[in-house]
């Protein structure tokens, strides 16, 4: 009998896993380290750490970064664009504007195309803008084009017709063609992926999809087949970027939905978290071994977009909006003409920091924290890790102190303050620029390391609480199980608000709302009867960027404009009263699952000491001190806990320092707060 719901993130040093017992109500956690070799293995070998057998898994929820380092890497597969005739140059022309971040870099390269040139094929066949055809599609041109693509080497096409947004009936054909004809390669289509105008983000869109297809297709199968052989025979779901699930077939027919699905159940659990616990302005800090993801929770909504791009490659997908730093457990720490530098460049898992004794001879922050007393040594991984203080000695003194003249433990503070700084002005820059006030914020922090960094980022952004949830290590993984089935899909509007166009709006959503729910159905497989919301992408006439904001379908022509303008004012400091248009309209469907409550007990796999003597460095007096080290488990609600100390759990170390005092709350939340001779 099914009673277990697992749920599996791989990062970039850790696998972290989470068991939920429906029937008996807890959560276990357990975390393996990843095989980067093949992260499929690492994902098959969890299932023989559970106390349960594969049969009675009911539900399987996976987080994977998988399809974002293939494009990061350059690791997907060859890909081919077949679009229109004359009009082969799309996607390699791109857009002129740079991003902010590269507006004055004057050395500034464009990065290497996904698509060579000579592998854009173009065939006859036109829609006008308003979908009506002009020239006929040529049958026989979209067969050759794939068959000189395949015989190209190419494992995979992207198709992208001019205004297929309008109509589709030109890109649907030529999948068709191309699936019956050249089965062989894969195929992505733009209007079938973001059914959305400009044909640029559309086709990278569409570009991005197939490129990272085959890579995803092949993994997930990897995973079905182990985890079938050890007599898995659940519901499977991935992750999509935008804090929902996905089956495993819907995300190997649009694996670009998928692309951040680690850090978004991170996000998912925070928002759970947000509205379970009444704090619904939340900055959401993920701190794994290579990067941190930070998201800011207003009003207890995420902050999304529902566009994106990836090393300057658009994307038209719902996704986080997330800010990701090169800042971790495992970040290097190297010297840059005399001055101390911290990442992004990360030891990973293998060979890993110096203290874990893999043959890593790099300085990191790992191993600054177990020099300066906020790692507890005696319990690593569980116990599962011995941990190599006198090689972390080594990696500080050859790589920080002795070309800097200064003491090991001056090294190893050192790399904190440059480390927490940084981070610090990045978090500052995303919320100042959004208006946002981090005092009016609460911090989460989770991950391996977001319980180390949490306190010292709290004091640096003078938050007034930073929350600890428990599973902190796992968090993102039990951020998965707290995600709902979803889908979203999206059609183009382009027509200015008014009251003649509203019931244009009403139509359209109603028509969005009949073919979601069908392909939903088709691709999960069954029957599912989902929440429907909606969301509009509406700009002032004259603009060329959109706000998205809910759209009802008891809007007036005047609610709806005072719902943009009221978001427009408060997103960008200014409202306009002039016209306002439609570009687009997006339903977001949920269907809901069984999911642990955020108070749920969590069964220990080691037995930790209540409390024990212990030494480490405290932020606020500059000095090391004698203190005590706390079991999270033994702690009790209601009870103030000041600081310094070092609390631990099985995954996670949480060094609290002398302006700091922790409680735990009903929810089972450690909350900390700055008392006593703060700024």
């Amino acid at each position: 009998m099914s009673r277990y719901k697992l749920s599996i993130d791989i990062g970039g040093t850790f696998i972290d896993v989470v068991s939920f017992d429906v029937q008996s109500k807890v959560v276990r956690a357990f975390k393996l380290p990843t095989t980067p070799h093949d992260p499929a293995q690492g994902v098959i070998a969890s299932l023989g750490k559970l106390d349960a057998p594969a049969g009675e898994i009911s539900d399987f929820i996976h987080g994977t970064t998988l399809g974002l380092n293939a494009i990061l890497e350059r690791k997907g597969a060859k890909v081919g664009i077949i679009t229109n005739a004359g009009f082969r140059d799309i996607f390699e022309i791109g857009r002129g504007a740079l991003d902010f971040v590269d507006m004055y870099n004057f050395d500034y390269e464009t990065p290497h195309p996904l698509v060579e040139r000579y592998l854009t094929k173009g065939v006859t066949g036109r829609m006008d803008f308003e979908g009506v055809e002009v020239d006929p599609l040529d049958h026989e041109a979209v067969i050759s084009a794939a068959r000189e693509l395949k015989e190209a080497g190419c494992e995979a096409v992207a198709v992208s017709f001019l205004h297929s947004y309008a109509n589709m009936a030109h890109e649907s054909a030529a999948v068709e063609l191309i699936r019956q004809h050249v089965p062989e390669l894969e195929v992505s289509a733009g209007a079938m992926i973001a059914n959305e105008y400009r044909e640029y983000e559309r086709t990278s869109t569409a570009v991005l999809d197939a490129y990272i297809k085959p890579v995803l297709k092949n993994y997930l199968g990897r995973v079905s087949d182990g985890m079938a052989d050890q007599g898995f025979a659940g519901q499977k779901y991935v992750m999509n970027s935008s804090g929902g699930a996905l089956t495993f077939s819907l995300a190997e027919a649009e694996p670009i939905a998928t692309v951040l699905s680690g850090p978004a159940g991170g996000v998912s659990g925070a928002l759970y978290v947000a509205n379970a616990t009444g704090r619904p302005n939340m900055l959401s800090v993920d701190v794994g071994g290579t990067s941190l993801d930070a998201c800011l929770i207003v009003d207890g909504k995420p902050m999304d977009v529902f566009e994106a791009s990836i090393e300057n490659f658009p994307m038209l997908q719902p996704i986080f909006d997330l800010r990701t730093l090169g800042a971790g457990g495992g970040s290097i720490a190297w010297i840059d003409n005399k001055l101390l530098r911290v990442g992004p460049k990360s030891a990973g898992a293998v060979p890993g920091p110096a203290c874990y004794g893999r043959g890593g001879t790099d300085a990191t922050v790992t191993d600054a924290a177990v020099l300066l007393g906020y790692i507890d040594t005696s319990n690593f991984m569980g116990g599962e890790m011995a941990v190599a203080t006198d090689l972390a000695t080594k990696a500080l003194s050859d790589n920080v102190a002795t070309p800097l003249g200064i003491s090991v433990e001056d090294a190893a503070r050192s790399i904190f303050s440059v480390l927490i700084s940084r981070t610090a002005s990045s978090v500052k820059e995303m919320m100042l620029e959004r208006g946002l006030d981090p005092s009016e914020f609460a911090m989460l922090g989770f991950g391996g390391c977001g319980p180390l960094f949490g306190p010292m980022l709290q004091n640096e952004l003078e938050m007034p609480e930073l929350v600890i949830p428990p599973l902190p290590s796992v968090f993102s993984a039990w951020g998965m199980m707290a995600s709902d089935l979803t889908f979203s899909d999206s059609t183009s509007v382009l027509t200015v608000i008014s009251d003649d166009t509203m019931a244009d709006y009403r139509s359209h959503a109603d028509a969005l709302e009949a073919s979601s729910i069908q392909q939903l159905r088709d691709k999960v497989g069954e029957t599912v009867d989902p929440q429907v919301s909606f969301f509009a992408r509406i700009r002032f006439v004259g603009q060329e960027h959109t706000l998205t904001i809910p759209f009802f379908r008891d809007d007036t022509a005047k609610s709806f404009f005072a719902r943009f303008s009221e978001g427009h004012a408060e997103r960008f400091g200014h409202s306009f009263d002039t016209d306002a248009e439609l570009v687009a309209l997006v339903a977001r469907l949920a269907v809901v699952t069984d999911k642990p409550h955020i108070a749920t007990p969590i069964k220990p796999t080691t037995e930790l000491p209540a409390a024990s003597p212990h030494r480490m460095f405290d932020q606020h007096s500059g000095t090391m001190v004698d203190c005590q080290k706390l079991n999270r488990l033994a702690l009790t609600a209601g009870t103030d806990y000041p600081g310094p100390m070092l609390v631990i759990d099985e995954g996670s170390s949480l060094a609290i320092h002398g302006n700091q005092s922790l409680s735990v709350d009903e929810f089972g939340m450690l909350s900390i707060r700055r008392v006593g001779d703060v700024r």
